[in-house]
C-alpha cells in the first residue's frame, strides 16, 4: 500500500469565502432585518417585482458621456459651470475594504472628481419628481459617507464631501425637439466616521439567529398570509 504524501497528511482546511457587504445590502436592514439576513446568509432575495429599467439606461448613457470628456481631460459642459476639478483619469469604479477574515465592504462609484488633489465621489440620480423641492433621502447621505470611507480606506485623500447629480425631465411643449432635462446638484458633506458602526451592526445581525420580520415588510407579511396553503 502506498504511503500518503506528507502534504496530504497536513492539508490546510479550505479557506472560507468572505462575505462582501455593500451600501445597498446594508440599507436593507432598515426595511427588514429578516430579509437582509436571508439575502446574505442563504442567498434568498426578495422578489424584484415589476421595475423600470429606465434609470439603469440613464446611468449607462451618463457614464458614457462623462467617459468621452475624460479622454479630452475636461469636464462635460453639463457640469463644467457647477463642479470644480477634473475627472479621475483613469477612472476607478470599484473599491474594496477588508473588515476581517470573514467580512469586507465594497462600493462602486458612478464618477469621481479630483479637486485640488483630493477625491470627490459623484453619484447620478434619476428623479421622477422635481428634486429641487425635496430633502435628500438618508440612504443618499449614507451612500456619500460610504464612498468617502472606501476612498480613505484605499489611501486616497478626500475632500470630505461628495455630489449627487439629479436628472429630471422637465415639462415642455416641444418634446419633438428633445426632452428638456433639469440637472440639480447637491453637495453632501460626508461622515465616513459613521460607517464602521453601520458595518458592525450588519455583521452583528448576520452573526446571530434569524431576526424577526419587520411588521411593514410586504414580502414577509405575504408569506405569513399564504403559509397555511403550502402545508
Amino acid at each position: 500500500m502506498k504511503a500518503p504524501q506528507k502534504d496530504m497528511l497536513f492539508a490546510p482546511e479550505p479557506k472560507k469565502k468572505k462575505t462582501w457587504l455593500s451600501h445597498t445590502g446594508i440599507e436593507g436592514i432598515n426595511r427588514c432585518k429578516r430579509c437582509f439576513y436571508l439575502q446574505y446568509k442563504y442567498r434568498i432575495y426578495p422578489p424584484e417585482g415589476i421595475q423600470s429599467r429606465l434609470a439603469n439606461r440613464f446611468d449607462t448613457i451618463l457614464k458614457s458621456y462623462f467617459d468621452g470628456y475624460r479622454q479630452k481631460s475636461t469636464l462635460p459642459p453639463i457640469v463644467e459651470d457647477k463642479l470644480k476639478g477634473v475627472l479621475q483619469k483613469p477612472f476607478k469604479e470599484a473599491y474594496f475594504h477588508t473588515i476581517d477574515e470573514n467580512y469586507g465592504f465594497y462600493g462602486k462609484l458612478d464618477e469621481c472628481l479630483i479637486t485640488d488633489g483630493k477625491y470627490v465621489p459623484v453619484d447620478f440620480k434619476t428623479s421622477s419628481s422635481d428634486p429641487r423641492e425635496k430633502d435628500i433621502f438618508p440612504a443618499y447621505q449614507h451612500q456619500i459617507d460610504e464612498y468617502v470611507y472606501l476612498l480613505q480606506k484605499n489611501r486616497k485623500e478626500t475632500a470630505g464631501y461628495g455630489y449627487l447629480i439629479f436628472f429630471y425631465p422637465d415639462m415642455a411643449e416641444t418634446v419633438h425637439d428633445g426632452f428638456p432635462m433639469i440637472t440639480h446638484f447637491v453637495k453632501v458633506e460626508a461622515h465616513p466616521e459613521a460607517v464602521d458602526a453601520r458595518i458592525a451592526k450588519a455583521i452583528s445581525i448576520l452573526s446571530g439567529p434569524l431576526p424577526t420580520s419587520a411588521p411593514e415588510c410586504p414580502f414577509c407579511s405575504w408569506f405569513e398570509k399564504v403559509r397555511e396553503y403550502y402545508k
